[in-house]
């Protein structure tokens, strides 16, 4: 029998894709949080086409983690590194741990820290709505990538039976997301405005300047981007989710700490580590942050 998939963070997107793999006769395991007790609950997802997937969910705390094909790891940026720390011990070198958050920085940090693991990052486009502690809507269907940080590897098979694809360029990728969230996610969230909103005339400048900005401090690292490339990306995802809420303005709204140091405040260091600057990005860091310690208080 093959060895299930795990996933660290119960969230939306943690929960969409548990329903996936039961969907395709892939057993998931939901890692919680330590001292958390080990029990099975029932879960149910609502598909794009209206109908519900119910199936049982086997909720384990980090201690009784057994040997797993995959490790994804679906938890917020800042949430990472420690949630995966009582793990690592347990895993072999060999499986894929897999990261999913929004924003760089946890990626570079544990590569660079637990060099004898396999790391791994993907990105995925999918909306996903949780509606109750155990329930998840698929509000839209996306594009699903993964590949090692590292050389080498091949894509664990529960992964391709839910429609990951293999990216050996995943850093284009990462940087490629990183820009759409760092155009859309801080502007919405100061703004408190829906996605589709940053189409309207006036957001053409701001929205053109973090374009530029954060091309000149992606080729700082090798990586080449184009601005207008950027730009248009940014508009098209920003219409194509034009009734949508932001992750960061969600957070916002439910006092949440936001993933803003993984988006724009990993463009900002990036940029003082290659001695240029990013005034537009540095801008709603720091407005962003003055927004998330007033709503948390």
């Amino acid at each position: 029998m093959a060895e299930p998939i795990a996933l660290l963070g119960g969230g939306a997107i943690g929960q969409l894709l548990a329903a996936l793999l039961a969907r395709q006769g892939v057993e998931p395991v939901i890692i919680g949080r330590p001292g958390t007790s080990r029990e099975v609950r029932e879960h149910q997802l609502t598909r794009l086409d209206g109908k519900r997937f119910r199936h049982r969910l086997c909720h384990l705390p980090p201690e009784s983690m057994a040997a797993c094909q995959a490790l994804l790891v679906t938890t917020k940026a800042y949430q990472a590194e420690q949630a995966l720390t009582p793990l690592l011990p347990r895993l072999c070198p060999q499986t894929p741990i897999v990261l999913l958050h929004n924003g760089m920085g946890p990626q570079q940090r544990l590569a660079q820290r637990h060099p004898d693991k396999q790391w791994w990052a993907g990105t995925l486009t999918d909306g996903a709505l949780r509606e109750a502690p155990c329930s998840v809507r698929h509000t839209g269907l996306g594009q699903r990538f993964a590949g090692p940080l590292g050389e080498g590897g091949t894509l664990p098979q529960g992964l391709a039976a839910i429609g990951f694809e293999m990216d050996r360029n995943i850093h284009l990728r990462l940087w490629q997301k990183l820009a759409v969230n760092a155009l859309i996610n801080p502007l919405t969230a100061l703004h408190r405005c829906r996605n589709g909103e940053l189409t309207r005339p006036e957001f053409l400048e701001p929205l053109t300047r973090l374009s530029q900005e954060l091309v000149q401090v992606a080729a700082s690292q090798g990586v080449v981007l184009d601005a207008a490339q950027v730009l248009a990306l940014g508009l098209t995802v920003a219409e194509a989710t034009a009734a949508n809420r932001s992750s960061m303005l969600s957070d916002i709204e439910a006092q949440r700490k936001t993933e803003i140091e993984a988006i724009s405040g990993y463009v900002v260091t990036v940029a003082r580590s290659a001695g240029l600057e990013a005034p537009a990005h540095h801008d709603n860091l720091q407005q962003v942050l003055a927004l998330e310690a007033q709503s948390l208080g």
